[in-house]
């Protein structure tokens, strides 16, 4: 199983606030993601892989974690007051997500291993075969970017 990995400041500061700006305010989002039950939505936005900050964003996580990945979805969350997750998992052959934290509040928990406290520009890898979930935040707005991704060895899925 693919060990947990947390890290604080991932991206430059400037990147950080740029993105936040233009995640929170300039970037659609639509009322369709849940975790299990599909009367439990809160807000999403699907984007393209061959976006330019988008392919910045995929080198820079095979950068920052030496491994080559394929990656299957990425997109933001965005949940409200009263919008929280449920104990789910990504992919039962044992991907990695990574969920980068960007704007918000409201903790991110893989079950029976830890809750982490929301923080801005923290990037969680983790398996994807873990049990986990986001919790809505207290107040404003909680935006998460999440990687779905396959690692690859030799171009091959591991």
């Amino acid at each position: 199983m693919i060990e947990t990995k947390e890290i604080d400041n991932w991206l430059d500061k400037d990147l950080n606030e740029f993105l936040s700006h233009k995640f929170l305010y300039e970037t659609p989002h639509f009322f369709q993601e849940f975790s299990v039950d599909p009367n439990k939505k809160f807000y999403s936005f699907n984007f393209n892989h061959n976006d330019l900050i988008i392919n910045f964003l995929t080198f820079k996580l095979q950068t920052t974690l030496k491994l080559n990945l394929h990656f299957n979805r990425i997109y933001m969350n965005i949940q409200h007051p009263g919008m929280n997750g449920e104990f789910h998992t990504d992919d039962d052959q044992g991907g990695l997500t990574c969920l980068y934290m960007l704007v918000g509040s409201g903790d991110f928990e893989i079950k029976n291993e830890k809750t982490f406290q929301f923080k801005k520009n923290k990037l969680i890898c983790f398996d994807a075969r873990k049990l986990h979930m986001g919790h809505g935040p207290q107040n404003g707005a909680r935006i998460t970017l999440a990687f779905k991704t396959k690692i690859l060895e030799n171009d091959k899925e591991r």
